[in-house]
């Protein structure tokens, strides 16, 4: 029983913090899908089990839970496909999705000597959790096809970013129209960005698209589309690495002594075993690159 409140209350905690950042899209755990209540029960009892579990530790335990039951990345969160954003390793999240698990494991260390008595009342507390507070919902989009204006507003003459790998440019002032999932990341931080006018949202069509225009205000989506671009450039390389990485895992000693000779212009000592070899060429793949 205790378990199980413990799980709905840090539950409820996740779903306020994901509403705090403009993520309205967290269920109640009433109508939450039973995979999700599974997993937040499962959660509960890695850390139950194992007090001195790290957040990191904690991540590591859901995504091989996740994996083995065949869930994948994506960049959109879909349990018929089975596709998860977290499903990737624990430095490589976002600190928002850090943050949770810290959360997360701090709501079941505080609750675990929980009285029995005590029960409904934190029950209680994980119903009015689960409640938007008047006053703080979830930031609006204006009038637009799933487009968010955002305006920067930070202290620096000219910022660009990086945390969220999409390479935008602005300066003080600036507003720019753009989808509402990337929007809602930048508003995140609101000493930096803020929600601007649908006015400015309804006058970007009408601008010129070409690629020769060189305002600054009209090349959101010019400049969205390059760090697309190299975002799955780099996917397509980790991906030609991991491939190359699993033939080295099957390749026999004359084999990796041919490539490494090939490729990298390297003598292998086939005196070693099959597994030091391997060791040695894929050590060669990540100081070199493919080659």
């Amino acid at each position: 029983m205790k378990v199980l409140v413990i799980a709905k209350v840090a539950h409820a905690i996740n779903a306020a913090f994901c509403l705090s950042l403009g993520d309205d899209s967290q269920p109640t755990w009433e109508d939450a899908p039973e995979w999700q209540q599974k997993s937040a029960i499962a959660g509960v009892e890695m850390h139950l089990a194992n007090p001195d579990a790290t957040p990191e530790q904690s991540h590591e335990s859901w995504l091989a839970q996740k994996v083995a039951d065949g869930w994948v990345y994506g960049e959109v969160k879909d349990a018929e496909k089975k596709t998860h954003p977290c499903c990737r390793p624990y430095d490589e999240l976002p600190p928002e999705q850090k943050s949770k698990d810290y959360l997360f494991r701090a709501v079941v260390h505080a609750l675990k000597v929980l009285p029995d008595a005590d029960e409904a009342a934190a029950a209680a507390v994980a119903v009015a959790l689960a409640k938007v507070p008047a006053g703080q919902a979830a930031p609006s989009a204006p009038a637009g096809p799933g487009k968010i204006v955002v305006v920067y507003i930070g202290r620096k003459e000219t910022y660009t970013d990086h945390l969220y790998g999409t390479g935008l440019s602005f300066t003080q002032g600036q507003e720019r129209a753009m989808p509402a999932d990337i929007a809602r990341k930048f508003l995140r931080h609101p000493d930096m960005f803020e929600e601007g006018s649908a006015k400015a949202l309804a006058e970007a069509p009408a601008k010129s698209d070409k690629v020769e225009d060189k305002d600054e205000d009209d090349d959101t989506t010019r400049q969205l589309a390059a760090a697309k671009k190299l975002e799955d450039e780099n996917r397509e390389k980790e991906n030609r690495i991991l491939d190359l990485k699993q033939q080295i895992n099957i390749m026999t000693k004359d084999s990796l002594a041919e490539y490494a000779m090939t490729n990298y212009q390297q003598n292998l000592d086939k005196r070693k075993s099959v597994a030091e070899l391997r060791q040695a060429v894929t050590g060669m793949i990540d100081q070199f690159g493919v080659v």
